[in-house]
């Protein structure tokens, strides 16, 4: 008789390569086609992709050009990325669009990736955002 050794269904469901940033970081992006770039905001990040909201309905595997303002690197970071699913928020007003990065500079990759683990590490550490650098759009 065998028996199967299957992994709880919380650790599959938060199996992740990276660490995730939750923070309202800046996101300017990009839908090939459309007439200019749309502001909105971060839910989280990682080196991996990010989540962020938007009024707009993208479609899922739509192909973004995204910068985001990531205030502990001091720059913004440029990318490629495709849209993996797009989830309406709970009041109906906005979506949840997380993208995995296509093209990203392994230097970005990296330092993202360092500031995660170190959050990770101190459980005190807390992400403080000044909301002067917080920009919502509306239609």
């Amino acid at each position: 008789m065998f028996k199967l050794n299957l992994w709880p269904k919380s650790r599959i469901l938060n199996a992740r390569r990276y660490k995730r940033i939750r923070a309202a970081y800046l996101v300017k992006y990009h839908v090939n086609g459309k007439a200019g770039p749309t502001i909105t905001n971060a839910r989280d990040v990682s080196a991996g992709g990010l989540r962020f909201w938007t009024e707009e309905k993208l479609n899922e595997s739509s192909v973004l050009n995204i910068s985001v303002y990531v205030p502990p690197l001091d720059r913004a970071v440029d990318a490629v990325a495709e849209v993996l699913r797009i989830r309406r928020a709970k009041k109906g007003l906005v979506y949840y669009v997380g993208v995995c990065f296509l093209d990203l500079r392994q230097e970005d990759k990296e330092a993202i990736n360092e500031f995660a683990e170190a959050l990770s590490r101190d459980k005190e550490a807390k992400v403080v955002i000044d909301h002067a650098d917080i920009v919502i759009r509306r239609k």
